[in-house]
């Protein structure tokens, strides 16, 4: 992946380097997002991206387009016009994904923060120092985001030779979750004064469980309403559409070409892909997120 990253700021260089202001506020976001390369060189792969899409459809949409509806001069300038759209919403998407993946560690750690704070309650209890649960918490598989947050203090420790207090700060600093960095803020403060962790960790456990139960009840609610806007919205809204427009070629005046080439992307393009942002959207909010 790198050198598609190096490519691509070779070809747009120039161009980033005079809109940098744009692509500067992706550099922290992709430390935290784990996306290793530059600012400017993920600015000139959104560029690349983006600039592929666009031609790429184009020439999609002019060879079809001209099938059915011929070739003229308005015909030209909307194929241009939806080829700019879905080259703009490729790099709209690609600006926000560091964003996305940011989210998305977010989700899978604070979903995993009620069992996972059990599990090191049960540990320090057990009578293991303090350094070594993330050591052990580093080989639950079962809980991979998390699992990878503690391998790396315990990297910190084991292999830069940092205390945990020290090594809790770095990973405080690179956390993409508010509830990961007040566990391990508590964390810290507790070893360093010398608090009861066992029972600062039994406390952190009993209030992220509730938090997760009441993030269970907003899904089942939000649930409930992405499916009534599916419905309402989506499906019936795409029907009344090719009802009314077979009904506009039906009355004259709307070119019969036309209406199949918009009822055909609709239906084939579409209301599968607002189908799958919808999903998405779903899988994105559910508190079962995957760490597969």
């Amino acid at each position: 992946m790198g050198n598609i990253y190096n490519r691509s700021y070779e070809i747009f260089k120039p161009l980033v380097t005079r809109i940098n202001y744009i692509f500067v506020p992706l550099d922290e976001k992709l430390k935290i997002a784990r996306i290793k390369t530059s600012y400017e060189k993920y600015g000139a792969f959104i560029l690349l991206i983006s600039t592929i899409v666009s031609i790429t459809s184009f020439v999609f949409i002019a060879f079809f387009g001209s099938l059915l509806l011929g070739v003229n001069l308005i015909n030209f300038i909307i194929y241009l016009l939806i080829s700019l759209f879905f080259g703009i919403s490729v790099a709209v998407f690609a600006y926000f994904y560091p964003s996305f993946k940011i989210s998305e560690r977010k989700s899978k750690i604070e979903n995993s923060l009620p069992f996972i704070t059990i599990y090191l309650s049960t540990i320090v209890r057990s009578g293991l120092q303090p350094k070594n649960m993330f050591k052990m918490l580093s080989r639950f598989k079962q809980y991979k985001t998390i699992s990878v947050e503690a391998r790396k203090i315990n990297s910190d420790i084991e292999g830069l030779g940092m205390d945990l207090p020290k090594a809790l700060s770095r990973a405080i600093l690179r956390s993409p979750s508010p509830d990961w960095t007040e566990l391990l803020a508590g964390l810290r403060n507790s070893i360093t004064v010398g608090g009861d962790t066992s029972k600062y960790l039994e406390e952190k456990a009993h209030g992220f469980i509730q938090q997760y139960k009441r993030r269970l009840d907003e899904f089942s609610k939000l649930l409930a309403l992405f499916m009534n806007i599916y419905i309402t919205t989506v499906i019936v809204g795409l029907v009344f559409f090719v009802v009314i427009s077979s009904l506009m070629v039906t009355i004259g005046g709307v070119s019969t070409n036309l209406v199949k080439l918009f009822q055909y992307l609709l239906v084939f393009v579409g209301l599968p892909l607002v189908t799958v942002v919808f999903v998405i959207i779903i899988k994105s909010a559910s508190p079962w997120g995957s760490e597969s």
